[in-house]
């Protein structure tokens, strides 16, 4: 008897992995809003300036949460197909989970030096990779019909590719804005929903 087959890791491991992690990774964001320490004194004087003054931690957490929600999503749809997980679809996945557990460091450095190109833009990249390797994994179903439970017409693995074409489009976007106005970058995400909108309708097969 074969016992390598009782050494793959089965799907609701994984799945239970990915759920772990994004959800970890997305409740660790707030970690990212820290107040300054103020005495009594001073909070009653500074308290409400403080907060006002993190609008641009603010913007990175809400960001940085909203768009995390929709890469869950968007693994949920993806992996409604997947019937077997094998070793591609593992290292896909873990790389997956890397790029999102960077996300709160991303996050948080974004969100106190937002007039920072660099600052940003290590923001972008990590939007960028985590669009892009949804890409790969999308398009990794499409060619491997031995792994999934249904077959992936030609007619959905494209729609299917038009909508995760959108975060790294706009993340591509956002790098460019931030040579004009580094802080003003990261409004660029608020160009997702209509823009998934837009896919949406011009879609008619979903994933």
């Amino acid at each position: 008897m074969d016992d390598r087959r009782y050494l793959k890791i089965s799907k609701s491991r994984l799945e239970a992995l990915v759920d772990g992690i994004f959800a970890f990774a997305m409740t660790l964001l707030v970690t990212g809003l820290v107040i300054p320490h103020l005495s009594k004194g001073e909070a009653k004087a500074r308290l409400a300036v403080s907060i006002a003054e993190m609008r641009s931690e603010f913007i990175s957490f809400l960001v940085a949460f909203f768009v995390l929600a929709s890469f869950w999503q968007m693994h949920n749809r993806q992996f409604h197909y997947v019937r077997v997980v094998d070793s591609g679809i593992v290292r896909i996945t873990l790389f997956i989970l890397a790029c999102v557990v960077l996300m709160p460091f991303t996050t948080y450095i974004s969100g106190v030096y937002s007039d920072m190109q660099i600052a940003v833009n290590l923001f972008h990249a990590n939007m960028f990779s985590l669009g892009l390797l949804f890409l790969i994994h999308w398009w990794y179903l499409t060619r491997t019909p031995d792994i999934t439970s249904v077959e992936i017409s030609s007619r959905d693995a494209s729609n299917g590719i038009r909508r995760v074409l959108v975060t790294p489009a706009i993340s591509i976007l956002a790098f460019v804005v931030s040579f004009i106005d580094p802080s003003w970058s990261m409004a660029t995400y608020l160009l997702i929903i209509p823009s998934v909108a837009i896919v949406r309708r011009c879609c008619q097969s979903t994933i």
